[in-house]
């Protein structure tokens, strides 16, 4: 029998192993820089930090800036550059990461106009304060007490350690509907709905043909709650073809393009398949490592497995 959408609180809150070490990426270094050279993303002028490396990716007067973090989490998060100012997408978990970005957007020159949160607003209170924060009336609920964001930041407090975890929450927004736009920094951003039960968001990027969705994520696996919710995915991806994106940003894997698409919407109709046709936990697990041997996050997998059976 198989289960219906879940909230990101439960989907979530262990999509991490509590106890994670930190020199333990799921998503390892080899994959990322593969996954980098294989897919057709434009080229980008790579920034080596401290910690993580900022590629950055002109479109006209636009410019992209992707920050790979390198940390245990492989989070990865944005910031849209035009001639009004910055606009950031997405934050970080860990402190020094978002000390670190910060750092390195300060040296633009620019202000800060705005930061679009969804599902990783850690750390916002590090960047400019006088960024306005914009999100969902479902994203705003998911940061608070009992919401998804709120127990995986201390499910993260708890693995990682207060000292290093970014583990503020915005308690206040503006906030945005699905289907709005907004214009920031003289870019239009669209506010995309997800199949997430919490009312999280996803971004359509005109100014640079892109979309922002927390995970997607070429070779590794995802977190699939139910058959709707691979349904839902499935049509969404259909969708970023018919829109003919240039690049989908995600929170942790490197800017990816419309082969990553192809490739992922395979690996969600095999999913599918597999999940009506095995009879139990173990026969599926073992059906899709062999489908794709070499996908990364199996914890991702077994959580799937876990939800679906």
């Amino acid at each position: 029998m198989f289960k219906k959408i879940i909230p990101l609180a439960l989907a979530a809150a262990f999509a991490v192993p509590a106890f994670a070490p930190v020199d333990n990426p799921i998503i390892s270094k080899p994959i990322v820089a593969e996954a980098k050279a294989k897919f057709d993303v434009p080229k980008g002028k790579v920034k080596k930090l401290e910690l993580g490396t900022v590629t950055v990716y002109k479109f006209g007067k636009i410019k992209l800036h992707a920050y790979n973090t390198n940390d245990a989490l492989s989070d990865e998060f944005y910031a849209l550059e035009s001639k009004d100012g910055l606009v950031l997408i997405e934050s970080g978990a860990m402190r020094a990461n978002v000390a670190e970005f910060n750092k390195y957007l300060k040296k633009l020159d620019k202000p800060l106009v705005a930061q679009l949160l969804s599902y990783h607003p850690n750390g916002y209170s590090m960047f400019d304060g006088d960024a306005k924060i914009y999100a969902t009336a479902g994203a705003l609920a998911s940061w608070q007490e009992g919401g998804g964001v709120y127990a995986l930041t201390q499910n993260f407090i708890q693995g990682f350690g207060a000292d290093k975890v970014a583990g503020d929450l915005p308690e206040n927004a503006s906030v945005i509907r699905v289907g709005q736009t907004i214009k920031l920094a003289g870019m239009e951003f669209k506010i995309l709905p997800t199949p997430d039960a919490e009312g999280n968001y996803a971004i359509e990027i005109p100014a640079i043909n892109s979309v922002y969705r927390h995970m997607m994520g070429s070779n590794v696996h995802n977190i699939l709650p139910s058959l709707d919710y691979i349904t839902a995915e499935i049509a969404d991806l259909k969708n970023y073809q018919d829109k003919g994106y240039t690049l989908i940003l995600t929170s942790h894997y490197p800017p990816e393009g419309q082969a990553a698409v192809a490739q992922k919407i395979e690996y969600l109709q095999t999913i599918k398949k597999l999940a009506e046709t095995c009879r139990n936990k173990s026969e599926f697990i073992s059906a899709v490592k062999n489908a794709f041997p070499d996908y990364q996050g199996a914890n991702y997998l077994e959580m799937t497995a876990g939800f679906l059976f």
